[in-house]
């Protein structure tokens, strides 16, 4: 079906950007979610920048909405119709009109041309939103075939059977059914990638966006981290979170095919066991845990696992900012059941953030893999440090192939709880030391004074130091150290505290290693007014190189 007002010059390069809605269960959102994506806009007369005009001189646009509902048990698909139904009346009333450049300042013609494609499960058993974002994206693109390149592809004949020049580059951009779209975001979105993105790098960049929240303060601390990343931190943090937001993901079609679409969870577990089975011969990024993964928790993540993929993949991230700070994206949050992120444990999400980082960093990541030790070949002397023994550390060890928990020298800290405990004793009874981190800081000067500064904070429970962390809004990413209210103070004899920090040859490290070893810091970031940030800032590691924050 081809759309009404698309400008047909001859040498014109069309641009199709398909809209990728998966639907489950959301008829109270999905009518304002679809028609946000149908009713896309582009600024007429003297609001268009120099640049706008200079991209209509030279492409046409034009916009597909692909709705998949994935055996929704309410009224999610009447609605699509309904919609639907509407939307092909209204292209038959603008057929009427004569085709006209999109440019041009008439009411008519500042809508970008929009159809919407509406499919819906042949059973009553929903797959996931992996499965039904597939499906979304092979509505108006062909299945995936061998990493052809979809992106950008010649036409070699028009509507008339005559040839002519044109040539089409193919855009997904993803969509939930319970959030909106601003009026601006195609346009936007395209005039990024098309402008700012070099083209060599364009077929590999997940572009994304800016988003405010419905209601305002929900994930407070997640909106106000991700809605402030710099290009480079969106790289350096990828292993602590998805540091673009799904929904506003703005991407070539030629990335879905890469990483070949979103994991599908098979039916049953003998399909279970042949699909991780076929994972050691496959020959593209997978993040699907071996141990862990099981046919319910395929369907869920997928947004991670697909960020992960694409990143092992020689993948680029980069987030469009408008200078007023104006969201292209409302990104709505429902706290129930019929949401994947509440069904998505905490731990699931570590484990696969785990898995992606022992697969890109504990590896194949050449600083990762330095035999320390006598320069034998034995990868147990490939040493690294795990920074927090709390929850998080704990979990990430636990999630580390049995090779990989062998290779982790020790853990450092800074609470006088976990140092004097001495180890942490894994399940099978093997126990890995426990230290402060003061041991990583190379020059043995600073590292006394950040001893005695330890010993003195830990006496007082001066938080300034010790770095608690900070569960209100008031947390931001100062490094500025403030204290936090008054907590009950526990006794603590000075000559105690000495042993806790002096018990290093106790443990059978070397502290020369120590100075060399990467490590991954499990402690959550931007949460102990930069006390944590301070510290990590005095080990002498280049973070993204032999540092990684994890947490």
């Amino acid at each position: 079906m081809s759309h009404p007002n698309v400008n047909n010059t001859a040498t014109t390069t069309c641009i199709e950007v398909d809209v990728i809605i998966p639907v489950y269960n959301a008829a109270t959102t999905v009518r304002d979610a679809t028609l946000s994506a149908l009713r896309q806009e582009i600024p007429v007369g003297d609001s268009q920048s120099k640049l706008l005009r200079q991209f209509l001189d030279q492409y046409s646009i034009s916009i597909t909405v692909c709705c998949y509902e994935d055996a929704s048990n309410d009224e999610s698909l009447k609605i699509l119709r309904d919609i639907e139904t509407s939307d092909k009346s209204e292209q038959a009333e603008s057929s009427t009109i004569t085709n006209t450049n999109i440019k041009s300042t008439t009411t008519t013609t500042r809508v970008i041309p929009s159809r919407l494609l509406v499919q819906s499960s042949s059973n009553d058993i929903p797959k996931g939103a992996g499965y039904a974002r597939n499906r979304a994206i092979e509505l108006n693109n062909p299945p995936i075939c061998n990493n052809e390149e979809l992106s950008e592809k010649p036409i070699e004949k028009s509507s008339d059977g005559s040839e002519n020049n044109k040539s089409i580059i193919k855009f997904i951009c993803l969509l939930d059914s319970d959030d909106v779209m601003h009026k601006y975001r195609v346009i936007e979105q395209t005039l990024y990638m098309i402008y700012n993105i070099d083209e060599d790098k364009r077929n590999r960049t997940i572009l994304g966006s800016t988003f405010d929240r419905d209601p305002p303060d929900s994930t407070w601390h997640y909106s106000n981290w991700a809605n402030n990343l710099t290009d480079e931190r969106l790289m350096l943090e990828r292993y602590r979170e998805i540091t673009i937001l799904q929904p506003t993901w703005f991407f070539s079609l030629s990335i879905w095919s890469m990483v070949g679409g979103y994991i599908e969870s098979p039916q049953n577990e003998t399909d279970l066991n042949k699909f991780k089975s076929s994972l050691a011969i496959l020959q593209r990024p997978c993040i699907v845990h071996p141990k862990y993964d099981t046919i319910s928790s395929l369907r869920l993540a997928e947004d991670l696992r697909f960020f992960h993929s694409h990143l092992q993949s020689n993948g680029f991230l980069r987030v469009h900012r408008k200078k007023t700070k104006l969201p292209l994206v409302t990104y709505r949050h429902f706290n129930n059941d019929q949401s994947q992120s509440y069904r998505t444990s905490r731990k699931l999400l570590l484990q696969l953030r785990a898995l992606a980082f022992q697969q890109s960093i504990l590896r194949k990541d050449p600083l990762w893999n330095i035999n320390n030790i006598n320069n034998n070949n034995n990868n147990n002397n490939k040493h690294f440090v795990i920074w927090g023994c709390g929850r998080d550390g704990k979990d990430f060890y636990k999630s580390l192939d049995s090779d990989l928990q062998q290779r982790v020298y020790c853990f450092v800290d800074v609470d006088a709880k976990k140092l004097n405990a001495g180890y942490y004793v894994d399940s099978s009874s093997n126990r890995i030391p426990i230290v402060h981190f003061s041991f990583l800081i190379p020059d043995q000067h600073e590292r006394r004074i950040v001893q005695d500064e330890w010993k003195a904070d830990c006496e007082s429970m001066n938080d300034s130091f010790l770095g608690r962390i900070d569960k209100s809004k008031s947390g931001n990413k100062s490094n500025t150290a403030t204290s936090f209210p008054a907590t009950k103070k526990q006794k603590r004899s000075s000559s105690s505290t000495a042993r806790t920090i002096t018990k290093l040859h106790d443990r059978e490290l070397d502290q020369k290693l120590l100075h060399q070893l990467p490590v991954v810091v499990c402690v959550a970031m931007y949460r102990t007014s930069g006390v944590l940030e301070k510290n990590v800032s005095k080990i002498n590691r280049v973070e993204g190189e032999n540092l990684w924050h994890f947490s």
